[in-house]
């Protein structure tokens, strides 16, 4: 009975600890949609028009993402990171000032869609989480962030 249980103690620790690095994972694709959003594009500001600087964007959004899951340059996890494989970036876009907003935005291959007011940044990563347990195979999510432009 105590191998059982033990079992299950460690099927559950295995469950909750995967969701965590699902949320942590979340939580930087986030922050790095909001860093990519808050990249004005200069020269466009000065004509008047609200825009993101779409390299000032992928450049920031990729800093804070692998900042977030401590990954090198590459993707790939430094010696602090909870994650064992490489994180790869599968969609990075930024929705630019020249559609009309309110703009529904949808991503069919991935099954998002939502409503954006003004211009975006919109992130798809795809990270695997190592199971406690050789026996078990890896978790794998796709995970979906996406910011807007902040006006104050």
């Amino acid at each position: 009975m105590l191998v059982i249980w033990l079992m299950m103690y460690t099927e559950q620790l295995d469950h909750e600890l995967s969701m965590k690095a699902y949320y942590k994972g979340k939580q930087a694709v986030n922050r790095g949609a909001h860093a990519g959003a808050l990249q004005l594009d200069e020269l466009r500001l000065s004509e008047g028009v609200f825009a993101i600087d779409p390299e000032m964007a992928y450049q920031m959004a990729t800093e804070y993402l692998y900042a977030n899951l401590r990954l090198d340059e590459h993707g790939y996890p430094t010696s602090k990171s909870f994650l064992k494989e490489q994180v790869e970036l599968l969609h990075f876009e930024v929705l630019d000032a020249t559609l009309t907003y309110p703009y529904d935005y949808r991503l069919s291959e991935y099954g998002y869609s939502t409503t954006f007011d003004r211009p975006a940044v919109v992130i798809v990563i795809r990270m695997e989480y190592p199971r406690i347990f050789s026996s078990n195979n890896p978790v794998e999510w796709n995970i979906i962030g996406s910011s807007q432009l902040v006006f104050q």
